[in-house]
């Protein structure tokens, strides 16, 4: 694989920032991930702590660590959980969340008897060590519970939402198109604790293995997913939470992608106050794009998409709100070969720069690249992989 000098990055940075009037720096720092680590998520708590999970696996042996960042330091590496029956997926990998500079919880993905993509979800939750694991659903199917997403909703509760195959159970392929036996997205209030207070079922059919995220407005919890209509139109939807009621599925944008299989590319949501960036790949009429709607009214409506990337993007999004800026990574072509692209918009879309962190590949080792905000900027952290090794890498952009 090809990779950028740091000299080269600074350049491109510095060229795209001049000619967008934006002056911008990019460096790398330490992973506290080891070798064979892979799959990062990262989160920012309410005190600007960044908190990176990750997966290790040595043998059969898989390790899901977790390290927070502060004053431009990393703490040692600590183990949440590790096993070796694990199911172990490039885009439907573990999570963690914090609060007050704590972890909170965090999640992974237990291996089920049955179908190669029968598994459920575990969960653990932080109070001074981790506690014993538990799942959030309780239908006992050997069926995909995954795709999982989560957000503290106070110092004592989270919320967390996921894809749940409970009725997919016993489908034929001959029954797919039969939306009663469709993937769902479903969600749950969980204590701090590791108890279930409220279920919900958010929609009863939604695309079987994109990604979900989740975000925090002032009215309420937001949660944008692919949803799945009998004509197999497979558009980007959002339904909101608040004091236990569930609103009705809103469609975002109707690109009319109809596609009878999963594109494996959810969106990805942020907020400010009740100010929403929105993005999302879409391949509607054959023609790849990756997408973004603002809103400033919590998502009670959108404006209509702004282009980001066309013809030659694979997705796989992350994107944040910093400051009056909003940060959105995604792969795509650059100068023939895959990139990761990170561009930096206004609040009114007005782009500012683009930059090109580093070639990457496109094939599933790569993972989804992941964002978070640090200071007046952003984390970088995605799978590298060189010589058939992976390691998890770490930069910074301001």
């Amino acid at each position: 694989m090809k990779f950028i000098s740091l000299i080269n990055l600074l350049l491109l940075a510095f060229l795209s920032s001049c000619s967008l009037n934006e002056k911008t720096n990019i460096k790398e720092i330490a992973s506290p991930a080891g070798e064979n680590s892979m799959y990062p998520r990262l989160f920012t708590d309410n005190t600007g702590t960044v908190f990176m999970s990750w997966l290790e696996q040595n043998d059969k042996l898989s390790s899901l660590k977790y390290a927070s960042f502060k004053n431009g330091n990393w703490s040692e590496p600590q183990v949440i959980a590790a096993d070796s029956g694990w199911f172990i997926n490039w885009a439907d990998f573990p999570s963690i969340i914090a609060q007050d500079g704590n972890p909170m919880a965090a999640h992974w993905l237990n291996k089920l008897a049955g179908d190669t993509y029968a598994y459920e979800i575990n969960m653990s939750v932080f109070d001074g060590s981790w506690g014993e694991p538990f799942t959030p659903h309780k239908d006992g199917t050997p069926t995909e519970h995954g795709f999982l997403s989560m957000i503290p909703t106070s110092d004592s509760a989270y919320f967390a939402t996921w894809l749940d195959g409970r009725n997919t159970e016993n489908r034929s392929d001959d029954e797919y198109g039969d939306l009663q036996k469709a993937m769902t997205l479903r969600g749950a209030l969980i204590s701090k604790s590791g108890q279930v207070l409220e279920k919900y079922l958010l929609d009863d059919s939604v695309c079987d293995c994109c990604n979900t995220t989740v975000a925090k407005t002032e009215k309420g919890i937001i949660v944008a997913y692919r949803n799945r209509t009998e004509n197999e139109i497979r558009d980007i939807y959002t339904v909101t939470v608040k004091n236990g009621i569930v609103s009705e599925p809103q469609k975002v944008h109707s690109d009319k992608w109809e596609i009878a299989a999963c594109p494996v590319n959810g969106p990805a949501i942020a907020t400010d106050g009740n100010k929403i960036a929105l993005a999302w790949f879409t391949g509607a009429d054959g023609e790849p794009k990756v997408k973004m709607a603002l809103s400033d009214n919590a998502g009670k409506d959108f404006d209509s998409p702004i282009i980001l990337d066309e013809h030659s993007t694979l997705g796989r999004l992350d994107i944040e709100m910093v400051d009056g800026k909003i940060w959105i990574s995604r792969i795509t072509k650059h100068q023939e070969e895959n990139a990761l692209k990170i561009s930096m918009y206004d609040y009114t879309g007005n782009k500012l720069s683009d930059h090109i962190i580093e070639e990457i590949s496109g094939n599933r080792n790569a993972g989804f690249p992941q964002i978070t905000k640090a200071g007046d900027g952003i984390l970088i952290a995605n799978t590298n992989e060189e010589k058939g090794k992976t390691k998890v890498k770490v930069r910074y952009l301001n």
